[in-house]
């Protein structure tokens, strides 16, 4: 490889904010003198090819990557740095599968990354029944992570995860209506969100529960209080006899007096 090539490389390099990682340059330079001995890259410009081997180098290492950066630099549009990048990962035959842990650090939302798990295991057992899936695929993974941040309230970085996806735009929109209906069919056991529920609705029944025990006690110890027990109550019928009884006795002594 040229020194000028190699020059521009580092230049680029310092640009996408990665200078400080080491290991970067050497891949990167690795990924260049590989393209150049298999192909030309086709159409793709020098500068694009560079930061695209950049963009992989950082990926097949784990590091974060800029792609809104790395779209200006290569000169290229979303849709065509995208297929850009595609073409060079297969002309490098580079077919790594990206787990939810990698995608989250290098997304930057490692918050998500349990309930992203969590969704993908419920996604799996929710499409088992749609013939044979390939979930090693990255797409799966991406979208698990950007659902959990849609559901965490956290803003998914969508360029950077539909990139690593390797799906096109059209493919994604697909895939993600396919999970709005998926999370629409009903809670997932052991996300974020339910768990939330579930201790929303414990303590809510706990506050209903202590509530009816408190009118139970309150209206129980206030009946006690208010009136006399059954016992000490004479029945009407009672009451009357006994007050003719008496009657009829003081009339009685009213005529013997007399």
């Amino acid at each position: 490889m040229a020194s000028g090539d190699n020059k521009v490389l580092q230049q680029l390099i310092r640009k996408l904010g990665l200078a400080n990682y080491e290991s970067v340059a050497p891949k990167a330079t690795e990924l260049q003198r590989l393209l150049e001995i298999r192909s030309s890259g086709g159409n793709i410009g020098d500068y694009a090819k560079a930061t695209i081997c950049i963009d992989l180098a950082s990926s097949l290492l784990g590091f974060p990557f800029d792609n809104d950066t790395a779209m200006k630099l290569s000169g290229l549009k979303k849709s065509a740095y995208a297929n850009a990048r595609r073409t060079l990962e297969k002309l490098l035959d580079i077919n790594k599968t990206l787990g939810i842990g990698e995608i989250c650090v290098q997304a930057g939302v490692s918050q998500v990354q349990k309930e992203a798990a969590t969704l993908l295991e419920a996604y799996k057992q929710y499409a088992g029944g749609q013939g044979e899936l390939d979930f090693t695929h990255p797409q799966y993974a991406t979208m698990a992570v950007f659902q959990a941040c849609k559901r965490q309230k956290v803003k998914p970085p969508k360029t950077k995860l539909v990139s690593f996806s390797h799906l096109r735009p059209a493919q994604w929109s697909l895939l993600e209506k396919n999970w709005e209906k998926f999370l629409a069919s009903g809670p997932i056991a052991g996300s974020a969100a339910q768990q939330g529920k579930a201790a929303q609705t414990r303590s809510g029944e706990a506050k209903e529960t202590q509530s009816v025990e408190a009118v139970a006690d309150s209206s129980g110890t206030g009946a006690v209080r208010k009136h006399a027990s059954p016992e000490k109550i004479e029945p009407y019928q009672n009451w009357k006899k006994r007050m003719l009884e008496k009657a009829y006795r003081d009339l009685e002594f009213q005529r013997g007096s007399g």
